[in-house]
């Protein structure tokens, strides 16, 4: 299930890149579930929703890049590099994001983030 699950991984980040929300909630299960450190509008537990992607997405421009991934069964944990812009100004940053999947799509997903980055 490790190497299945590793594609389902690369191929929600492949979404997440394309920008399109359908593509994106296609990723996910009915029910899914975000979780992001820090403050702010996307900090803590949140359903995944077409109004939630919609606000991410018209915030900023980012692409993802994938460094590394481990994978047992059901859950992946990745290191993420992201570059783009946020609110205008140029923006990248660091992430450890563990991904919980369940009949093939993403169940939930919980972001850990270099802070620091997110502020400036």
């Amino acid at each position: 299930m490790s190497e299945e699950s590793k594609a389902v991984a690369r191929a929600f980040y492949d979404a997440m890149n394309s920008r399109d929300v359908d593509a994106i909630l296609a990723s996910y299960t009915n029910d899914a579930r975000t979780w992001v450190l820090g403050e702010g509008p996307y900090a803590g537990f949140h359903p995944v929703s077409r109004e939630l992607l919609g606000g991410f997405l018209k915030a900023g421009e980012i692409r993802f890049t994938i460094l590394s991934m481990i994978s047992e069964g059901d859950v992946v944990a990745l290191e993420v590099e992201s570059e783009g812009s946020m609110g205008g100004r140029p923006y990248s940053n660091r992430y450890h994001n563990l991904i919980t999947l369940r009949e093939g799509k993403v169940a939930e997903l919980k972001e850990y983030f270099d802070t620091a980055k997110a502020g400036g």
